[in-house]
């Protein structure tokens, strides 16, 4: 897990957001990137216009244009910053951790507290990742670069337990149900707690920690 490391980028905004919706008197920018992330993993880059965004913020089309030069250009921005803020967040979750099975039922608990909260912008940042018809620009890129860097840290702490051949494959099996429960929650279908509960048990990390709140 040597290899988790803090991104440069500013992540802690965006992760102190994940503690509460957007309330109608947060900074406008905020708003705009939040309502904007929310909208996306609803409906995909192209079934979102800038005008929709800035009506369901109560502002102006105008707003949207002191802090983004485009459409595409917001999407880029609040990809690539809550992609950071996750990866920062999944960090903090395994930090105290004190054994390889500590660290991956960690990170298994986040993701579902993540994807049992639908007021968490990290979940619709999991959900957005999902499209592949509505694909917004770069977003494929990202979000590869984004699968591959979990995947080796998953393998990194699966193999701190399990030193065989067969933790690579452990690994990629992980990162598989992963997907899939994002394509079921994407469709209404909550399932990560079993489903994921039930994998991290298979994989030898324990259990999960109970639900939050």
């Amino acid at each position: 897990m040597s290899g988790l490391s803090s991104p440069v980028t500013d992540a802690y905004a965006l992760l102190d957001m994940a503690l509460a919706p957007v309330p109608e008197a947060a900074p406008t920018r905020e708003r705009l990137v939040r309502t904007a992330l929310h909208l996306f993993a609803e409906r995909g880059y192209s079934g979102v216009s800038n005008r929709e965004i800035v009506e369901a913020c109560g502002l102006t089309k105008g707003a949207i244009y002191w802090y983004f030069e485009s459409k595409e250009h917001l999407f880029r921005t609040i990809v690539g910053e809550a992609l950071d803020s996750w990866e920062s967040r999944v960090a903090e979750a395994i930090a105290p951790a004190s054994t390889p099975q500590e660290k991956l039922a960690g990170m298994f608990s986040l993701f579902v507290d993540v994807l049992d909260n639908p007021e968490d912008p990290h979940r619709d940042l999991l959900i957005l990742m999902t499209h592949r018809q509505s694909a917004g620009p770069g977003q494929s890129a990202l979000g590869h670069a984004s699968q591959q860097r979990f995947i080796g840290w998953v393998r990194g702490v699966i193999t701190e337990f399990e030193q065989s051949p067969a933790s690579s494959d452990l690994a990629d099996l992980v990162l598989t149900a992963g997907l899939g429960v994002l394509v079921q929650e994407a469709s209404g279908h909550h399932v990560a707690r079993p489903v994921l509960g039930a994998l991290l048990r298979l994989v030898g990390g324990g259990e999960l920690s109970p639900a939050a709140g």
